[in-house]
Formats: C-alpha cells, sequence, structure tokens
C-alpha cells in the first residue's frame, strides 16, 4: 500500500455509461449519489497522497495515512449503514430542538437558545442510539441550517412565513414582538458560536433538510426532496453547495 508521488485522480470522463447515468438520474432522485467500490478507492488514495504531501513525503506511515484517508472519505461519502444512521440521528436531533424552542416562553435570549441546543443534545447522547461522531456531524449541521434560515428571513425577520419557519414554525402565531426578540436572540447565538449567518456552505456528506442546493463550482443545482446527505455534485464532483431558496 506504499504511496507514489504521483497524484491519483477520477475524472467524469473515467465513468462507465451506467455511472455516468446514475450520476445523472441524481439531480432528480434527491438520494445520496452512490459511488462504485473503485471510484472510492480512488478518491482514498487521493486523499492519502494530500496527507503524504503535507509533510513532503518524509517520514510517515502510508498505512496510518491510508486509514486516515479513509475516515476522511468515509465522511463525505459515507457507507450507507452510517448514512442510515446520520440520517436518523438528524431527524431526532431536529425533532428535540424543535420541541425546546416551541416550550420557550416569554423574553428569550441567546442563553435560553443555547439551553434548548444543549438540552437536545444531551437528550440524544443519552438515548444512546448513535455514535458521539455521528451526534456531533448532525449538530453541527443543525446549526448551520439555522444561520441559513435567518440569513434569508432577514435581520428581523421579515420573510418570516409557514414556508420559511422551518424549526421556528411554533413561534409563527406570538405575534411580532415576541419574533422580533427571537430573532434577536437567535442571532445574537449564532454571533457568539461564530456562525456566520450569510456564508453557510454545505459540504458533501453532512445531512441537511430539504430544499435546492447549488453547486459551488459549476453552479449545478440539485433538489433534495427530503432531509438526506448532501452528494458530489453530479457534474462536477465538487463537495461545496449554498442553498437556494425559491424566491432567488
Amino acid at each position: 500500500m506504499a504511496l507514489k508521488k504521483t497524484r491519483p485522480s477520477v475524472t467524469a470522463k473515467d465513468k462507465t455509461p451506467t455511472e455516468k447515468k446514475a450520476t445523472d438520474m441524481y439531480a432528480n432522485s434527491g438520494q445520496m449519489l452512490s459511488i462504485t467500490r473503485q471510484d472510492r478507492q480512488h478518491m482514498i488514495a487521493e486523499a492519502a497522497y494530500y496527507i503524504a504531501a503535507q509533510r513532503d513525503f518524509n517520514g510517515g506511515d502510508p498505512l496510518r495515512d491510508w486509514i486516515e484517508a479513509e475516515r476522511q472519505i468515509n465522511r463525505v461519502l459515507p457507507l450507507p449503514k452510517q448514512q442510515k444512521e446520520e440520517l436518523a440521528a438528524y431527524e431526532k436531533f431536529r425533532a428535540d430542538l424543535s420541541t425546546l424552542l416551541a416550550g420557550l416562553r416569554g423574553s428569550v435570549d441567546a442563553g435560553h437558545i443555547q439551553h434548548a441546543f444543549d438540552t437536545a443534545l444531551e437528550k440524544i447522547h443519552t438515548a444512546g442510539l448513535y455514535a458521539a461522531d455521528t451526534i456531533s456531524k448532525v449538530a453541527g449541521t443543525t446549526q448551520k441550517d439555522m444561520a441559513d434560515l435567518i440569513s434569508h428571513m432577514g435581520p428581523g425577520w421579515e420573510g418570516y412565513s409557514a414556508k420559511t419557519a422551518d424549526l421556528f414554525a411554533a413561534w409563527r402565531n406570538r405575534g411580532s414582538s415576541y419574533i422580533t426578540s427571537a430573532a434577536t436572540a437567535v442571532g445574537e447565538w449564532l454571533r457568539q458560536a461564530g456562525a456566520d449567518a450569510e456564508n453557510q456552505v454545505y459540504h458533501s456528506g453532512e445531512v441537511t433538510y430539504s430544499g435546492m442546493l447549488e453547486c459551488g463550482a459549476c453552479k449545478k443545482r440539485i433538489t433534495m426532496e427530503t432531509a438526506a446527505h448532501v452528494p458530489l455534485c453530479p457534474e462536477c464532483r465538487n463537495t461545496e453547495f449554498h442553498r437556494i431558496r425559491s424566491m432567488e
């Protein structure tokens, strides 16, 4: 398993007609793009190459490089069993968080939002059904979802509606003063957490809710009909996406 200094690569032209058809079908399926074992091995080899390159190919252990590369690729392109666990954890965490946010009454500040988030994390940890890495991953993506939601609703949540509310749906009937206070609280919570609401990037392998995503490289748009893992771009294999709202 020794590493060569020639960078391995995989491009769209390497795909068989069957693989290309499967890739093209993704745009309308909303499902995680599956890849062949050979494709995955190429990606692991490339990741291992970069790990070795960071130390100028001096010293190190090729086997350790390969294991670390497998870990990186499995995070970006989780295997089916891992996908199932992460999707279940994501939906569970969001449901618990939504319930806790709905339970907030009276004056709301960043501390209340943080407490709800921490309590949802504690609940999913205590359930003992999911690996710690899985919980950390879905919590991070949910925070990203929240930042993205408020960026599209505006500083005073002018765009807050049944269609855009999502995790904050339970607050819809509490009056404009409550919504304004809640908007300030969520914004301050995100600021304290270091989340940039204006520039959320979703990466391949992360789970997020339904909607339209746009590739950051080729601008290819994909539609996810339900919560699912973000795939590789079916057009250029890029791994970074921005969410596109129907109003855009």
